[in-house]
């Protein structure tokens, strides 16, 4: 990586160029230190082309660095940080109206996408994992369905009940309720889910 700000912003000016360009035409300007360090980093290639002097251009790991690293501090006291802006600037609007870009498209707060449910297999494995953790590793046993929920927190609980209710379809998973009033705590009974108006609040996996 960049050690410096100021290699940062040597990098910055050879991609404004195209990602290339000889070392005497890059501002700010380019020290040897500077060079072999950005070279022994792997982000730049370098060599000496006759009377021109050095042809420095930026690797795919240059490429790929700046990419993550858009963000990265630069040295406050350059007087080249404008002319660099320029030339990205100019590179930008030349961008733009090749792809009908317009400047909002950009640098507009851009919408997030909702986030994606998890998929019906990964939930389910994770009911399962959280069944066999409850009922102490076996299986053919009942758990309630509050203890499920517990280990299961970080899911939405509309997603988990729709996985419910999908394996209680499957062989050797089943719902069920609970036969014994004294059992239905608070807290047993808002864990609970309706199946066809049936009130379920355990559940029993059998293979």
């Amino acid at each position: 990586m960049a050690s410096t700000e100021m290699q940062t912003l040597i990098l910055w000016a050879l991609l404004a160029k195209g990602g290339a360009g000889f070392q005497k035409d890059i501002r700010p300007e380019v020290k040897k230190p500077d060079r072999e360090a950005l070279v022994r980093a792997g982000l730049i290639g370098c060599e000496k082309r006759g009377q021109s002097g050095y042809w420095l251009e930026v690797t795919d790991k240059g490429w790929a660095w700046a990419a993550d690293h858009l963000d990265a501090d630069l040295p406050k006291r350059s007087t080249a940080g404008g002319e660099v802006l320029r030339a990205w600037l100019t590179r930008l609007g030349a961008f733009m109206k090749a792809r009908g870009f317009a400047l909002a498209d950009i640098l507009a707060p851009q919408p997030t996408a909702p986030p994606r449910p998890p998929d019906y297999a990964n939930v389910r494995e994770r009911i399962r994992k959280a069944y066999l953790e409850v009922a102490g590793g076996r299986l053919n046993t009942r758990a309630l369905l509050s203890d499920v929920r517990d280990k299961l927190k970080d899911l939405d609980r509309a997603t988990v009940d729709d996985a419910l209710r999908k394996m209680h379809l499957e062989e050797g998973v089943a719902l069920a309720g609970l036969s014994n009033p004294l059992e239905i705590t608070p807290a047993v009974r808002d864990a609970g889910l309706d199946f066809k108006g049936l009130s379920m609040l355990a559940l029993w996996i059998t293979k």
